[in-house]
């Protein structure tokens, strides 16, 4: 168990535990650091410490490692202007959507300009659900 960050004992002498404590202290002292951060920057001292040595990290780090399995749709600019006229979107309307002007629109339909991997993304949610663009979409009265 670690040493608490208001400095109370721990409750087993573990090596990496008594120098991260010890790292700890110190900062507390030198940089009048409160407990809680001192520890939080004695423990990626020690992370670095270990990670430079090619010592195992277990125990000092959780290390978590996630892939995305799906990478967004590269649209051709036909792909990307049939998905529009499938949204029954004028370019204004798709652009405020998007987040992007119309003139990146109609680039993007031309050809002029590949469209965006966040772009891709977006659009592939919302083909997925078109119910969502019809959502946010609000039709105003004149």
């Amino acid at each position: 168990m670690r040493k608490d960050y208001r400095g109370g004992e721990m409750a087993k002498k573990d090596p990496v535990d008594s120098r991260i404590a010890k790292r700890a202290r110190e900062l507390e002292q030198a940089e009048g650091l409160s407990p809680m951060i001192a520890e939080a920057c004695a423990g990626i001292d020690e992370y670095v410490r270990a990670s430079q040595a090619g010592e195992s990290l277990e125990g000092i780090a959780t290390v978590r490692v996630y892939e995305v399995a799906v990478r967004p749709t590269e649209y051709t600019p036909e792909q990307f202007k049939a998905a529009r006229l499938k949204l029954k979107a004028s370019q204004a309307l798709f652009a405020e959507y998007l987040g992007v002007s119309s003139q990146t629109v109609s680039n993007y339909e031309t050809g002029q300009r590949k469209v965006t991997a966040t772009v891709g993304r977006l659009l592939d949610a919302t083909l997925a659900s078109p119910s969502i663009f019809k959502k946010l979409m609000k039709v105003k009265a004149l």
